[in-house]
């Protein structure tokens, strides 16, 4: 679901994400990658896997496939 920045960095505080977890889609929607995922790539395919429409699962997966480069 998407947020605004501030709702996105509060709710990642609350639920222990780090704040870099934090990305913007390219259609400038807000979400919060997985644990785990470091790279910029792949915390921006998340995000813009979920602003169109991907479940969190699936979009989880093609984050971890850019992360490790596959």
């Amino acid at each position: 679901m998407p947020e605004t920045k501030t709702e996105a960095l509060d709710r990642a505080k609350k639920e222990g994400f780090l704040k870099s977890s934090v990305i913007q889609s390219d259609d400038k929607k807000w979400f919060i990658a997985p644990n785990g995922i470091k790279s910029h790539g792949a915390k921006k395919a998340y995000a813009n896997c979920r602003a169109n429409g991907g479940d969190k699962e699936k979009c989880a997966k093609i984050a971890w496939s850019v992360e490790k480069g596959q």
